[in-house]
């Protein structure tokens, strides 16, 4: 179990005393990390670690610095995040895929004193990053074209040396991205005493031990993949499971790394859940999850449908825990299950480790049952966007974090997600939550995904458009979709437009992405 934060130590402290005692301290053959490229050890990673603190102050870090990582390589994300994190200099997790535009907007936004990227991200024509060579640490060959030292060289030719006490404990521990597509990313800023609350919290509701071995393949530069993946696996003296790059073509092959890795959990998101079903993986691969050391499927990063989770749950046999939360209160706030309280289907549960609210347009209170914003307040929430104070104080105000997702709470003191303020869609006067329409689509037979959004429509508001993936064997045209919502839906919120896709469009992080 984890210490509380009553400890007087600072969480800086706290932080560094748990890696030192997780890596340091370990058999040489305990593993944190499985990869399709082999074993990251607790002690292999401890030995890079103390390398790559010479070669910080080489290149000029010291704690408080920022330092980005771009990086599709798990092994050097990991070894990068762990090394900067004990050094007190703040990791500024990026895409390893990123374009030209996206990276500049996340080194113009965090302004890191180095920066540490993969060679084919580097060798790209535009690719500028505005330091000098000696500030650029290339991950993986380099190309003669790029005057930078190698991730390879410094590890190799570094001394070890051991971490000192910095001067004053730092403050931001990880700058990580937001993900959304409708707007400029935010750097979102997470302090130490962040990541502490939410890993004693993972420990109190999802029982994180030794023991667990989280089987995540999700992208590390978000919270989802880094957070309850190599942090997590650190934290509780357990293992993180990274065997391939999930898709259509390895669908089949991650259900079979469940009982390979002895996986205790799978971490994923929706979008990850639908392709499995859609494939009909269930008819092959049904017992996938029923081994010995399995706990529960645990799900999150988007709204989870009821039909998707009901359905997933019947057909492999196991139970799927969904969990609400952002990135700019670290991971997970909201919680539906493991335990029975928690748990109602459809729902996003219950709070715990934090304070939520519904707000009603004036910042009050919503009454029980009424629809308003969501807000919560906890020692998970962030100090704020990194050097944005506007769009800091639009969100954090009285100490409450303003999701911008509207919910309503039952009886039963769990939440229900209603939708989401940056995608409501405004109609001759009417407020409409796409995600109502959503629901409507979905339960369409032969309807495997549907997204609605709405456009500007001149002075009648937005018009609401819909898209619809068909499942395997089914063919639906737009008319019959359109007489499908017609049935079910009042005039106002049928969509004005449908287009048949293959697939959706998703993100790295899983989201539809259709904008």
């Amino acid at each position: 179990m984890t210490e509380k934060a009553t400890d007087a130590a600072s969480p800086f402290a706290r932080m560094a005393a748990r890696i030192d005692a997780a890596v340091f301290d370990a058999p040489t053959d305990r593993v944190l990390m499985e990869t399709s490229a082999g074993w990251l050890t607790y002690a292999s990673l401890g030995a890079a670690m103390r390398r790559l603190n010479t070669a910080f102050r080489a290149l000029g870090l010291a704690p408080g610095d920022r330092a980005a990582v771009f990086s599709q390589d798990d092994a050097a994300v990991v070894t990068l995040f762990f090394a900067l994190l004990r050094a007190g200099i703040t990791p500024v997790m990026g895409d390893g895929q990123a374009s030209a535009q996206e990276e500049a907007e996340l080194l113009k936004i965090s302004r890191p004193a180095a920066i540490f990227a993969d060679a084919a991200l580097l060798s790209q024509p535009g690719r500028v990053s505005g330091l000098p060579a000696a500030k650029t640490i290339v991950i993986g060959q380099a190309s003669p074209t790029l005057a930078a030292a190698s991730l390879a060289d410094l590890l190799a030719t570094s001394p070890p040396s051991d971490f000192a006490a910095p001067q004053a404990a730092p403050e931001i521990a990880v700058i990580v991205f937001t993900s959304g597509t409708t707007s400029e990313p935010k750097g979102v800023a997470l302090s130490y005493g962040n990541l502490i609350a939410q890993l004693e919290t993972f420990a109190e509701v999802y029982g994180f031990d030794a023991e667990t071995r989280l089987l995540n393949v999700l992208p590390m530069h978000h919270v989802d993949g880094l957070f309850r993946g190599p942090l997590s696996a650190l934290w509780f003296g357990g293992a993180v499971l990274r065997p391939l790059r999930f898709g259509p073509g390895t669908a089949a092959a991650t259900l079979a790394a469940v009982a390979a890795g002895r996986a205790t959990h799978f971490i994923t998101v929706p979008a990850m859940l639908g392709v499995l079903m859609r494939m009909r993986l269930a008819e092959s691969h049904g017992d996938a999850f029923r081994t010995a050391d399995f706990r529960f499927v645990l799900c999150s990063a988007d709204y989870l449908e009821p039909e998707l989770w009901s359905g997933f749950e019947a057909a492999f046999g196991v139970i799927v825990v969904n969990a609400y939360g952002l990135s700019e209160a670290v991971c997970d706030a909201i919680f539906c299950g493991p335990d029975p309280e928690s748990r109602r289907v459809g729902t996003l549960g219950r709070p715990h480790g934090c304070v939520a609210r519904v707000l009603d347009e004036d910042g009050r209170e919503a009454s029980q049952g009424a629809v308003g914003e969501l807000a919560l307040m906890g020692p998970m929430v962030m100090t704020g966007y990194f050097d944005a104070p506007e769009a800091t104080a639009a969100v954090l105000r009285g100490g409450w974090f303003h999701t911008g997702d509207f919910v309503r709470l039952a009886g039963d003191g769990c939440f229900e997600f209603v939708g989401r303020r940056k995608t409501r869609i405004v109609r001759a006067g009417v407020t409409i939550h796409p995600e109502s329409i959503t629901s409507v689509l979905l339960a369409m037979p032969g309807v495997a995904e549907a997204a609605t959004f709405g456009v500007a429509d001149g002075g009648f508001g937005d018009k609401i458009i819909a898209c619809v993936a068909p499942a395997p064997g089914f063919n639906p045209s737009e008319a019959d979709v359109a007489a499908h919502c017609r049935e079910r839906l009042g005039p106002e919120r049928t969509p004005s437009r449908i287009h048949i896709l293959p697939e959706l469009p998703r993100g790295a992080a899983g989201k539809v992405a259709l904008d």
